[in-house]
């Protein structure tokens, strides 16, 4: 690694250290049988944590909530070097924190039991409907005009699953790649209706270091090419996956 860089600090330090979420089954979830961490954003920490170190094993990982994705980012105080939590890129976001490109675009659907007669989002109207604090699907479901629902928010999105087999919220609505793991932990909820909102994902590091953001885009790119990031979404979606592959072209931001 080039002297003086991000990557040469991580490197000396000898692990990197990243916030990740540990209740989106499938993408980044603890595995009850074996306490570890898996998951395809877990995946793609690890080809990252290849590249700097040779080895795919040297992650010091933080569970985080939605809440604390941009936090911990925080250039004056903060604990983690990058953040993988299906976090949608936005103009806000930029703000605070420096994306990599689009590693996987997702968007805002529905999720609701196998007995509601609900279609679509707008057939919620007047409906409570739960998503996670800080994410920018609780923001969608706060401006909806045409048929507005009752937002509910909670820290994860496992409290969203369990208020909806509770009867306590009539829907849990976020990104589709979320929602997927969660009907796959319950076969008596399904997706209902189109996507409804346009979600590129983006690994999420600091403002200042952008080195380190050229570092991760050159491997999801290399990721691209040699076809392993169209192959994790096979692997962890399986038949879900055609939403979302082939993977987005990268959209670079100019220097």
């Amino acid at each position: 690694m080039l002297a003086g860089s991000t990557m040469a600090a991580i490197v000396k330090r000898g692990r990197l250290i990243a916030g990740v979420d540990q209740n989106s089954y499938l993408f980044g979830y603890r595995d009850p049988l074996t306490g570890r961490l898996d998951g395809l954003e877990i995946e793609l920490l690890r080809r990252i944590s290849t590249a700097l170190f040779g080895s795919p094993d040297r992650i010091q990982f933080k569970t985080i909530s939605s809440n604390a994705r941009l936090t911990v980012l925080n250039p004056r105080k903060p604990s983690v070097d990058i953040v993988i939590d299906s976090m949608t890129i936005n103009c806000d976001r930029w703000k605070k924190v420096a994306f990599s490109t689009d590693y996987m675009d997702a968007g805002q659907r529905v999720l609701v039991p196998r007995s509601s007669p609900a279609k679509s989002i707008d057939d919620l109207g007047g409906k409570r409907v739960c998503a996670a604090s800080g994410t920018t699907s609780i923001d969608t479901l706060r401006s909806l005009r045409r048929h507005p629902v009752v937002p509910v928010a909670v820290k994860d999105w496992t409290d969203c699953l369990m208020l909806m087999q509770l009867g306590r919220v009539d829907a849990v609505s976020t990104d589709d790649t979320i929602l997927i793991g969660l009907a796959a932990q319950d076969p008596n909820t399904h997706l209902v209706g189109p996507r409804f909102t346009r979600e590129p994902h983006g690994i999420a590091m600091r403002k200042d270091q952008t080195d380190f953001v050229r570092f991760v885009n050159g491997v999801l790119e290399q990721m691209r090419q040699d076809g392993s990031l169209t192959r994790l979404a096979q692997h962890w979606l399986g038949a879900d996956s055609a939403s979302f592959v082939p993977p987005p072209s990268p959209s670079y931001k100019p220097e």
